[in-house]
């Protein structure tokens, strides 16, 4: 994930979320309001998105446009879509405690195209840092194929759902470190992997992809000349335990993110690298899916267009790319995007 700061009003740590993966820009105000009361953001905006994929078959407006493929080789097709992108978030700050309550949109999965709704609150304990936790709900629930790899015929697609929470430990110490960890449960509403191969019930077994999925990163944000520069790495660590050991695997990635902001302007910069291990041999193919992913991004904010006091104007491209060992799961993701930020 792209985790970014943008010069604040009378915010600690103004955090913007900015997914790397189809580039929806979706703004959570993660920090402590030192003031109290309400607070929150809308951002809306559009964005220009085309998608690789053998395995998504709808999200949000993209259809893939993919229902009959004639082999299990790398995707043969591309989709192109306009597709509305729309986040809000309320929070309510207790001056007297500092502790945060909020309920909104959050990005968690790129890879899954997995939105959701969180709601949780955030707890500031002197010298120790920040600790918050919240749950995560889909919101807006991707498709995908029952049986992915069914060639030469028409494939049905069913609903998957991503449910869980998240913990959090911001300002570690009182320093600039943070870590993090999600458990979420993956639901295929049905399942039907490698129904239309030639397998025995032990090898679809091997491809069930309901299971959990747990997540933690580390990041650390440094900063000079009065956060007009900041840098800030991430690493990240994902177990995929799946009910099918062939797609249960290990990744392990890092991020980088770079922000300069001069004036009213604030450049973004991410990039980011990670290596994913299988647990198994998939029974279709006779190998492990091992892959690759690698990305960049670029976001431009500019503060009050127009003179609209706390509106900014965003706007941003992302490519990312997946290589797998394994061709059919090769994917890619473009986007350009527009919006504009209300905070409050």
């Amino acid at each position: 994930m792209l985790l970014t700061q943008l010069k604040p009003h009378r915010k600690k740590n103004v955090i913007i979320s900015i997914g790397l993966l189809v580039s929806h820009q979706l703004y959570a105000t993660d920090s402590i309001d030192e003031e109290g009361g309400f607070s929150g953001h809308l951002n809306v905006g559009a964005g220009l998105t085309n998608v690789e994929s053998n395995t998504i078959s709808d999200f949000s407006t993209i259809d893939f446009e993919n229902e009959s493929i004639q082999s299990l080789g790398s995707p043969s097709s591309s989709s192109t879509s306009t597709t509305p992108l729309v986040g809000m978030e309320l929070a309510y700050t207790f001056v007297s405690t500092g502790t945060k309550v909020f309920i909104g949109n959050s990005l968690e999965d790129y890879i899954s195209f997995d939105f959701a709704t969180r709601a949780g609150f955030r707890q500031p304990i002197e010298n120790l840092g920040t600790f918050g936790i919240s749950y995560l709900k889909t919101s807006v629930a991707a498709e995908v194929w029952e049986d992915p790899f069914s060639i030469n015929s028409q494939r049905s697609s069913t609903d998957r759902d991503s449910n869980g929470y998240r913990l959090i430990w911001d300002n570690i110490l009182d320093s600039n470190l943070e870590v993090t960890f999600s458990k979420r449960e993956i639901e295929i509403a049905n399942e039907h992997s490698g129904e239309s191969s030639n397998l025995n019930d032990q090898q679809r077994t091997m491809l069930n992809r309901n299971g959990d999925v747990y997540k933690a990163t580390m990041k650390y944000t440094f900063s000079s000349d009065s956060r007009k520069h900041v840098i800030a790495p991430q690493l990240h660590v994902v177990k995929q335990d799946r009910d099918g050991s062939a797609v249960s695997s290990d990744e392990f990635g890092i991020n980088v993110n770079y922000i300069f902001t001069k004036d009213r302007w604030s450049y973004v910069f991410n990039t980011s690298f990670s290596k994913t291990e299988f647990d198994d041999v998939n029974p279709i193919f006779n190998e492990k899916g091992d892959s690759v992913r690698y990305g960049l991004s670029a976001t431009l904010f500019y503060q009050e267009p127009f003179n609209l006091e706390n509106w900014y104007l965003n706007t941003g491209v992302v490519a990312l790319e997946e290589q797998s060992d394994i061709e059919f799961y090769d994917s890619s993701i473009k986007q350009w995007s527009l919006g504009m930020l209300y905070r409050f």
